[in-house]
């Protein structure tokens, strides 16, 4: 899959229907994506019998062409799979960002007085990227000056919605701001957009697959499957209009300092606990001092940093992509923001996200590190994948049960004997945040000045008390 130009999808049995050939294409797109995570863009043809559409893949969506007759026009047909031959990498959605030389794949900082040499050297494989068709399509890679061989940048490539805010805007706020743990913003630039990209087409609406063809599809007959499959209108005939709006997507490249290991990877029950504690006081002091809040606590956002000197931190908040600046906070109607399994139980109600959402989601990524113990995914058996499957409120009802005393009990029963000893402190936290009142836990949030502090004081109080 990292080797491929062009996709294809042959159907040439009417017993296969148009949605069901469609998908394996979009399959295939998906594949080629997670192989080529900095691919702009990807051709396709999908063929069936003696019909083509030509498809293209990008990161605000997927469009086709109208519907060819190969028999009718079949030098037409001919000259469209040739020029596919033909085309340059910039015609196939390759970046031309990444270059190599004898030293190996790099990208060229243009503008930048840190880097000299304007080169700036990338890992052979990502360290971290976000699997999908659409989407943010996010990439992270380890990256080094040329005379150096110490990978002390991490280079991030992503599709932003282009009504977000850059991301180098609060970057750059935290680090005016002096926030504690704040990463160095060393390197921005916008390189392309979806918009762009399709510059020069005619639009239509967007469409969906219609109720009309779904009922085809279950009163599966085999007149039904013929017609669905050879249907010379294409995809207008199985879909029907929709309100949806076009969203332009911007590719950022983005590189910062330091460069962290994955929270998965502690070395000790100690080292874990300083890096939550550290990591909660990065939260504390970009709440604070740069009146930023977070809004996606998750595994990925934290990162462990070896060799920090006394006083500084040992764990750190990364990646600013769904935070806020608390004076935007009653402007913006942001949704439902964070990484499903660690969402606190006020946001997947719908409530505005606050710091003691953020607060609590520390809480689940605990309670998920100690459990998966490395292994990044949680037990066919384990409690934990409940919390990513269903729809908001089935998951903030499961929530609300799990971190009652009895159903937290049972989420502790999970913790291997290497980490039996945390769970006093599981269960301190646990109170912490989820206090009673009138015999209930309370999940709301007290946004007076000094219940603020002390909910932060008293989490880290209660991870300093552990680690002495």
């Amino acid at each position: 899959w990292d080797r491929v130009q062009v996709i294809g999808q042959f159907c040439h049995s009417g017993r296969v229907r148009y949605r069901d050939g469609l998908l394996r294409l979009c399959r295939s797109a998906y594949q080629v994506f997670a192989s080529q995570p900095t691919r702009l863009f990807l051709h396709g043809f999908y063929i069936r019998s003696s019909l083509i559409e030509l498809w293209v893949f990008d990161r605000s969506g997927l469009y086709c062409s109208e519907v060819l007759d190969i028999r009718g026009d079949f030098v037409q047909f001919l000259g469209i799979i040739i020029s596919y031959q033909w085309m340059s990498d910039q015609d196939l959605g390759k970046i031309n960002t990444i270059e190599a030389d004898m030293n190996g794949i790099y990208v060229t900082l243009d503008n930048v007085a840190s880097f000299s040499s304007g080169k700036l050297y990338l890992d052979s494989q990502p360290i971290a990227s976000r699997e999908g068709l659409v989407g943010t399509g996010t990439t992270c890679y380890r990256a080094r000056m040329p005379n150096s061989n110490r990978w002390d940048h991490v280079l991030k490539f992503k599709w932003r919605w282009a009504r977000d805010r850059p991301e180098d805007e609060l970057l750059k706020l935290a680090e005016k701001k002096r926030v504690w743990g704040a990463i160095s913003l060393d390197y921005y630039k916008e390189v392309e957009s979806t918009a762009n990209l399709r510059r020069g087409l005619r639009w239509g609406v967007q469409r969906r697959f219609s109720r009309r063809y779904f009922q085809q599809i279950h009163e599966n007959t085999e007149d039904q499957k013929q017609k669905a499959t050879h249907n010379a209108d294409g995809l207008a005939a199985y879909t029907e209009e929709t309100k949806n709006f076009f969203q332009n997507r911007i590719l950022a490249c983005i590189v910062t300092s330091p460069v962290g290991r994955p929270l998965h990877t502690f070395w000790s029950l100690l080292e874990l606990l300083q890096v939550f504690r550290d990591a909660i006081k990065c939260h504390r002091s970009l709440y604070y001092d740069a009146k930023i809040l977070h809004q996606d606590i998750s595994p990925g956002n934290i990162i462990i940093l070896d060799d920090q000197d006394e006083g500084k931190p040992k764990g750190i908040l990364i990646d600013l992509d769904s935070a806020i600046e608390l004076s935007e906070e009653l402007e913006m109607d942001s949704g439902i923001t964070g990484t499903r399994p660690f969402m606190a139980i006020g946001v997947l109600k719908g409530e505005r996200h606050t710091y003691r959402h953020d607060l609590e989601s520390f809480l689940y990524v605990f309670l998920w590190t100690i459990i998966t113990n490395c292994a990044g995914n949680p037990t066919e058996t384990s409690k934990l994948p409940q919390w990513s499957n269903g729809n908001w409120d089935e998951l903030a009802a499961r929530k609300t049960l799990d971190m009652t005393q009895d159903g937290f009990q049972r989420i502790t029963e999970e913790f291997t004997s290497a980490f039996h000893g945390l769970k006093p402190l599981a269960e301190r936290l646990r109170q912490i945040l989820f206090p009673l009142r009138n015999a209930e836990i309370w999940i709301g949030t007290d946004s007076l000045p000094g219940a603020i502090d002390e909910l932060y004081s008293g989490i880290i109080h209660a991870l300093e008390e552990v680690i002495e």
